[in-house]
């Protein structure tokens, strides 16, 4: 019980932050600080010691090492890897095809979607910190 209270306060923790962070109008490593700090007081709200130490130890490593130009470096390259994966799985694809076996070509398909999923979440995921 407690674990999908857990579960459903950081689902709307996430729906709320996804619209306070539109409004304040906010990007790069300003949103991640933000995003964590919801959850301090989550993890606070519901004496949550272990999640509170982690998510402190997170907060530090930020606020020290993060930089707006750092955070969009590392989500442009985590793009161009998907990119590069999605690249591969359709080539992948067109092989299975001209051998034609159907288990193999299924297979390759569904790498194939689930690269594209990736590629997708790694798109948003940059969205969501730099409009």
């Amino acid at each position: 019980m407690l674990n999908n209270i857990a579960i459903l306060t950081i689902l709307l923790t996430i729906l709320l932050l996804s619209t306070t962070v539109r409004a304040t109008e906010i990007t790069g490593c300003a949103v991640k600080k933000q995003e964590i700090k919801i959850q301090i007081s989550y993890a606070k709200e519901y004496n949550n010691t272990h999640q509170l130490k982690g998510l402190q130890k997170a907060l530090a490593e930020v606020n020290f090492h993060c930089t707006d130009e750092s955070l969009k470096a590392k989500q442009l390259k985590n793009i161009a890897n998907k990119e590069k994966k999605v690249e591969e799985r359709k080539q992948e694809l067109i092989e299975a095809k001209e051998n034609g076996k159907i288990n193999k070509i299924n297979n390759k398909e569904r790498k194939l979607q689930e690269a594209i999923d990736e590629l997708k979440d790694a798109k948003n995921t940059y969205l969501h910190y730099f409009k």
